[in-house]
C-alpha cells in the first residue's frame, strides 16, 4: 500500500495500483480537483471545500455543476449521471459522500477513502452539523463504498456511521484493510466504479432528499425557502401525484419550523397550462386546505408551502383516493428493542380527492436481520383528506443488534386499481442496563465536560435547580466519571416529553481533541406540565468518553428512569432570537403549559453601537412591544411558538432584550438575552 496522501497517481505508485494503470485499461477520465478553498494571499487552509471553516466563496457543491459543465464540454464524455462517480481520500473522502447526497441527479456511484463522518457545513450564518449517516435516503440511486484502514484514526467514527448506512442502504460496500489513513484498495474501488457504470442502479419511483441550503434544485425542482437558521428541508416520497415535506433543525426528530415560508417548482412533468387540484396537509396540526394550482408553459407546478410538516396531493385522475403513511407508534415498549419483538401501529392519510375502498396494508423488510411476524393490517375505507390508523398491530423482530435502524417498506392496496407504496424506518436500540447513579440538572450550576477533556462551570437546564424533576423543567440528565459530570442524549417515546414541537440537542464538537471533525449530541428534554405525580419516565440515553487508542471515543449506554414530583413553577424559555430584513423581529418560545403573553424591552447599547468611522445620532430611548403568535400582522404562522412584532419608527441602533413572559398557569419572570441585536432604521414605517 502506499504510505502518503499523492502517492497513487502513476508508475509503481501504490505498487502499481494506481489511477494510471485504471485509466490506461478503462476508458474513463479521472479528474483530480483542487479543494483548497482560500485566496492565494492566504495561509493554508487544511479545511477545503467549504466545510468545517464554513466561508462565503466557493461553494463547492454549486461548483461542481460548473466544472462537470466544462468537462463535458471539452473531453469525449458521456454526459450523464448514470456514467459520472466521485472519489476522494479523508476530507475528499468526505466530500465523496456530501457531493452524492447533494447532486444524486448528477452522480450515480461515490467511492469513499478514509473520510470523515461528520463535518460542519452549509451556509456561512447557519451550518449544519452535516452527518452522513442522516442521510441515507438521499442515496437510493447512488452506488456507495468505503475503504479504511485497520489502524486509521478515523475508523471509530466509520463504526459509528455504519451502524446506520450497513442497514439503511442495502447497496452500500464497506471494505477494511490492512493500511493506515490512505487510499487503501484502490484497485477495488476502481473496479466497483467500473461495475456502478456498467450495471447503474434504477431510479426510484418515488425519491427523496435532504438538503442543508435554503434553495436547492434537485431532479428538475426547485426548492426556495425564507430560512435563516440551521436546519434540513426534507422531501419524501416525490412522484407526479405529490409529496411530503418538512423543515426541521436537526435529524431525524428536530424542531419543525413552520415559521418559514416554502416554495416548491416541480419538475415539468404535467400538462402545460392545466388547472391542477391540490390538497395540502399540516401533519402538526392537521388542518387540510385544497385549492387549484395552474401548470406553466413548460408544465411546472408552483406551491406555497411552510416549513411545518405537510403532506401534498396532486389530482392526475378524478377522483382518486391517494393513500400516505403519517405516523408511526410503539405500542409495546418505551423504544424499539433489537432481540425483542416490537408492537407497533400506523397512520394513514388519503391526501387525494377521492373515497377509497377498504385499504390493506402490507409490511415487509428492506434491511437484513428482520422478521416480520405480524405483517397485515386493514382500513374499512377513507374518505377524502381523513386519518386512520390501521387496525390492529404490526410486529416485527430486529435479530441484527449494534446496528441503530432498520428499514422496512409497507404497500397500501384497495381492493380494485389502487396501490401505494412507501418506505420508512423505525430506530432501534440496543438491550441496556438500567442505571440509578444519576443527577437531574434543572436550572443548577455545574462544571461539565466539553469538547472531550476541558470543562466549563454554567447553569445546566431550567427550573428551580434542586435536582428533582417536576413538572414544566427542561432537565439534562447527568452521569459522573472521575469525577466529572458529563451530559447525555437521551431518547424517549413518552408523551410528556417535549410538548408543543419542542425538541432540544446541542452538539459539543470534539474537534480540537482529536481533530476529525465529529461532535457528541446531548438533549435537553422538556416536561410536559400536566405529567401526573409521582410518574416514572424511562430514558434511553448515550455519552461519549475519550479511548485509549488515537481517536477513539467510547460509547456509554444505558438507561434511567425518572421520577416526576411536584407542580410546574418555570416560566416559558426563549430558545432564540432574530431580527429579519422585513423588520420582524421573532423569537422561538416554549413551556410545558402554554406560554401566555411574550413582552420584550429593547434597550440600546451605547457600547456595542461606538463603531470606528460610524457616526450614529443621539442615543434612542428604550421601547416595549408585544410578540404575538396568532399569525396576524408580524407573525408569520399562529400556533407554531415562534412570537414576533413589526418594529417600525426607529433609528439603526443596537440594543439589549429584556423579555417579560407567563403561562397559562401562572407562572412568570424575566429572560436577558446573551446578545444585543441590531435595528436598522425604520422611521420611514
Amino acid at each position: 500500500m502506499g504510505s502518503g496522501y499523492s502517492d497513487y497517481d502513476f508508475g509503481a505508485d501504490n505498487d502499481g495500483d494506481n489511477i494510471e494503470k485504471f485509466v490506461s485499461e478503462n476508458d474513463v477520465i479521472v479528474v483530480k480537483v483542487d479543494g483548497l478553498n482560500q485566496f492565494k494571499v492566504e495561509p493554508i487552509n487544511l479545511s477545503p471545500y467549504n466545510v468545517s471553516l464554513v466561508s462565503t466563496f466557493r461553494q463547492f457543491p454549486e461548483y461542481f455543476k460548473e466544472f462537470v459543465g466544462y468537462i463535458d464540454n471539452h473531453y469525449r464524455t458521456i454526459p450523464d449521471r448514470t456514467q459520472r462517480g466521485v472519489s476522494g481520500l479523508s476530507m475528499g473522502g468526505f466530500m465523496t459522500f456530501w457531493l452524492a447526497a447533494k447532486l444524486p441527479d448528477w452522480v450515480s456511484a461515490a467511492g469513499n477513502f478514509c473520510g470523515s463522518s461528520e463535518f460542519s457545513a452549509g451556509p456561512l450564518d447557519f451550518p449544519v452539523r452535516y452527518a452522513h449517516a442522516d442521510m441515507y435516503d438521499n442515496f437510493k440511486a447512488t452506488s456507495m463504498r468505503m475503504h479504511n484502514g485497520t489502524s486509521d484514526r478515523l475508523r471509530f467514527y466509520h463504526e459509528d456511521m455504519n451502524r446506520y448506512l450497513m442497514n439503511a442502504i442495502p447497496h452500500y460496500q464497506f471494505k477494511q484493510y490492512e493500511a493506515s489513513h490512505i487510499t487503501c484498495g484502490m484497485g477495488d474501488m476502481f473496479v466497483f466504479m467500473k461495475e456502478a457504470f456498467e450495471t447503474p442502479l434504477p431510479l426510484p419511483k418515488k425519491w427523496d432528499y435532504i438538503d442543508i441550503y435554503p434553495y436547492f434544485e434537485v431532479w428538475d425542482y426547485k426548492v426556495e425557502t425564507t430560512r435563516n437558521l440551521s436546519g434540513y428541508t426534507i422531501l419524501e416520497n416525490v412522484n407526479k401525484d405529490g409529496f411530503n415535506l418538512a423543515i426541521r433543525n436537526f435529524l431525524p426528530d428536530g424542531e419543525l419550523m413552520p415559521n418559514v415560508k416554502v416554495q416548491v417548482i416541480t419538475a415539468p412533468i404535467y400538462k402545460a397550462n392545466t388547472a391542477y387540484n391540490i390538497t395540502d396537509t399540516d401533519i402538526r396540526t392537521m388542518e387540510s386546505r385544497q385549492y387549484v394550482a395552474n401548470s406553466d408553459a413548460s408544465g411546472s407546478l408552483k406551491l406555497q408551502l411552510t416549513g411545518s410538516s405537510h403532506q401534498v396531493g396532486i389530482e392526475n385522475l378524478h377522483n382518486a383516493p391517494n393513500i400516505s403513511m403519517t405516523g408511526l407508534t410503539i405500542e409495546n415498549m418505551d423504544w424499539a428493542e433489537s432481540g425483542e419483538e416490537v408492537a407497533f401501529s400506523i397512520e394513514v392519510l388519503n391526501k387525494g380527492f377521492g373515497k377509497s375502498g377498504k385499504i390493506t396494508a402490507e409490511v415487509s423488510a428492506i434491511s437484513e436481520g428482520l422478521d416480520v411476524i405480524t405483517g397485515q393490517g386493514q382500513i374499512d375505507g377513507l374518505e377524502a383528506l381523513e386519518e386512520k390508523k390501521v387496525n390492529g398491530v404490526f410486529k416485527v423482530k430486529n435479530n441484527r443488534k449494534g446496528y441503530d435502524i432498520a428499514k422496512f417498506q409497507v404497500d397500501f392496496t384497495d381492493g380494485s386499481d389502487g396501490s401505494w407504496q412507501e418506505e420508512f424506518e423505525i430506530l432501534f436500540k440496543d438491550p441496556v442496563v438500567e442505571i440509578t447513579n444519576f443527577v437531574i440538572a434543572d436550572g443548577k450550576e455545574f462544571t461539565i465536560v466539553k469538547e472531550a477533556v476541558d470543562s466549563e462551570t454554567m447553569v445546566i437546564g431550567a427550573g428551580n435547580g434542586d435536582g428533582i424533576a417536576n413538572p414544566g423543567e427542561t432537565i439534562v440528565i447527568l452521569v459522573e466519571e472521575e469525577g466529572k459530570y458529563i451530559r447525555t442524549h437521551t431518547y424517549t417515546t413518552n408523551k410528556y416529553i417535549n410538548p408543543g414541537n419542542v425538541s432540544i440537542r446541542i452538539a459539543d464538537p470534539w474537534q480540537e481533541y482529536d481533530h476529525i471533525g465529529g461532535t457528541v449530541k446531548y438533549t435537553m428534554p422538556v416536561l410536559d406540565a400536566e405529567i401526573p405525580e409521582g410518574e416514572e419516565i424511562p430514558f434511553y440515553f448515550e455519552y461519549w468518553t475519550p479511548g485509549p487508542i488515537s481517536g477513539q471515543h467510547i460509547i456509554h449506554k444505558g438507561k434511567v428512569n425518572v421520577q416526576v414530583k411536584g407542580e410546574d413553577k418555570t416560566l416559558p424559555q426563549v430558545e432564540w432570537v432574530q431580527v429579519l430584513n422585513d423588520d420582524r423581529i421573532e423569537a422561538r418560545v416554549y413551556d410545558g403549559a402554554s406560554v401566555g403573553e411574550v413582552h420584550l424591552t429593547l434597550s440600546p447599547n451605547v457600547e456595542k453601537s461606538t463603531l470606528k468611522h460610524v457616526n450614529w445620532e443621539d442615543t434612542p430611548p428604550s421601547f416595549s412591544i408585544e410578540l404575538t403568535d396568532d399569525g396576524q400582522g408580524g407573525d408569520t404562522v399562529k400556533g407554531d411558538g415562534v412570537y414576533s412584532a413589526r418594529i417600525t419608527g426607529r433609528p439603526s441602533y443596537f440594543y439589549d432584550l429584556s423579555f417579560e413572559l407567563n403561562d397559562s398557569i401562572g407562572n412568570k419572570g424575566k429572560h436577558l438575552a446573551e446578545e444585543p441585536v441590531f435595528l436598522k432604521n425604520t422611521r420611514s414605517r
